[in-house]
């Protein structure tokens, strides 16, 4: 068994656990699949009269999983939801899992040394990377900034031998382009960065290094969240927890290629543009995954469905119901043009934000389920909106048109619900999955509205496991 212990800071509704948990049965699954092909490759020909005999051989997969040292975030909403999702636990190990609310830049290098974790994640705050930030240049001098420059410093001054082998970062896209200077043409380095920090101490430290630009509709999740992800690792550092491994390290020989990461990672050249990665640097890492695209559908509560009947007696459902509709003077508003509009049947949704419920425009998409005339029925149905009448589109291809809500039926329109979101982002929500995933819910007492905003300052679970995969497969090479 191969355990790999990590710490997740701005630790959030958990994001990150999920996706190293993903990840994690993502390469067993990987280890399984291809020790059965070159079994079988090296199998000899069997005569007609054989050719039905079971050997007898039986694979097992490469045994690993992520464990959970300590969790950092000051927020006690999110750390409710945390602590709802580390349940299965006896009460001791249970209580062990509750997010510290230590400011994390007063974490001192002690405590950091003691975990000796393998893995570090974290997605920084955003805000003063967002576009919306009237001084985006000067976001090192933002407080939000303080936690994220205080890991920098630590990582710099941690012992060798304590160092984390990886390093997951997630935030916007935006954060990596803070090292630039004001004037694009000239690409002058601005050294006093946030960014320009952390590329710092990741070549000081001797980490190889793979910048991306990674989209949940790359790998088949009907929702746009352009995010920036950094993977960092440190070559032969697992050789150093070796109480981390057990009986698997003769697996990985058969199973791993340090061909596959060279042309993705590489050391941090401070005096130039860093490389960023796409999508199809994933291939390789997760080549046993499905990327066909999904339809909004799939990802709804079926109780939600709008011919459901619901009886006076289902106060929740009803409740819950309540909570998903659209105001009447968010109807009437003068800015209700600026929703993003989807059905079931599409194939994308906008990106969800913190505000989503709270404002119209760039928040996030709202459902219509209600009936559709496709567009070559002429004459027919013509009460009913049209399918292409919720074609997405950016704000600024958009006309304003007063009466474009003049077919719509504002009883069939509705807020996304909080797990309708989550499921869009990747977390494992339902008792229907496999019985190794642990699960994703809200607890009882949070509101339709506090979930909106957990999620939208969350990250999407399966892309940071598809980057994840390959962090980790770039500290198991040094295994072989």
């Amino acid at each position: 068994m191969i355990t790999l212990s990590y710490l997740e800071f701005y630790s959030g509704i958990g994001g990150w656990g999920y996706a190293l948990e993903s990840a994690c049965r993502s390469i067993g699954r990987a280890s399984s699949a291809k020790m059965t092909v070159q079994h079988e490759q090296k199998k000899p020909k069997l005569t007609n009269r054989s050719a039905d005999r079971d050997d007898g051989t039986k694979f097992h997969s490469l045994n690993i999983t992520a464990q959970l040292l300590a969790a950092y975030d000051h927020s006690d909403l999110c750390n409710s939801v945390f602590m709802h999702n580390h349940t299965n636990y006896d009460d001791s190990t249970t209580k062990s899992l509750k997010p510290r609310q230590t400011p994390i830049e007063k974490i001192t290098q002690k405590e950091l040394e003691s975990h000796a974790a393998a893995i570090w994640c974290m997605s920084p705050p955003c805000q003063p990377h967002t576009r919306q930030h009237s001084n985006q240049h000067k976001e090192r001098d933002d407080p939000r900034s303080k936690s994220f420059l205080h890991l920098c410093n630590m990582l710099s001054i941690i012992d060798e031998d304590k160092l984390p082998c990886l390093i997951l970062l997630e935030n916007v896209v935006g954060f990596e382009t803070d090292w630039v200077g004001l004037d694009s043409e000239k690409t002058t380095i601005n050294t006093n960065s946030s960014f320009a920090e952390w590329r710092k101490v990741l070549s000081l430290r001797q980490y190889e290094v793979a910048h991306f630009h990674l989209d949940p509709t790359h790998i088949g999740l009907p929702n746009n969240r352009p995010r920036y992800y950094c993977v960092a690792y440190r070559r032969g550092s697992l050789k150093r927890k070796k109480d981390l491994l057990r009986n698997d390290r003769d697996q990985l020989g058969s199973l791993l290629s340090t061909e596959i990461s060279d042309h993705i990672f590489s050391r941090e050249n401070l005096n130039q543009k860093p490389v960023i990665q796409n999508e199809t640097s994933l291939v390789d890492f997760n080549n046993c995954e499905s990327n066909v695209m999904s339809q909004i559908r799939e990802f709804l509560d079926l109780d939600l469905k709008s011919d459901t009947n619901t009886t006076n007696k289902d106060d929740l459902l009803m409740e819950k119901k309540k909570q998903l509709q659209i105001p009447e003077k968010v109807q009437r508003s003068s800015s209700s043009w600026c929703f993003d509009i989807i059905t079931p049947h599409h194939e994308c949704s906008s990106c969800f934000t913190h505000s989503y419920g709270k404002f119209i425009k760039g928040t996030g998409s709202i459902l219509y389920d209600g009936p559709l005339r496709s567009d070559n029925e002429d004459g027919k149905g013509k009460s009913m909106p049209s399918i292409d009448k919720f074609r997405l589109s950016s704000p600024e291809e958009r006309n304003f048109d007063e009466d474009w809500s003049k077919d719509i039926n504002w009883d069939y329109m509705r807020y996304l619900s909080g797990t309708e979101i989550a499921r869009l982002m990747g977390f494992p929500v339902g008792a229907e999955l496999a019985d190794r995933t642990r699960t994703f819910s809200f607890p009882s007492n949070c509101t339709m509205k506090q979930q909106w905003k957990l999620l939208g300052n969350s990250l999407n679970v399966q892309v940071a496991a598809r980057v994840a995969v390959i962090g980790i497969y770039g500290i198991l090479n040094d295994m072989v």
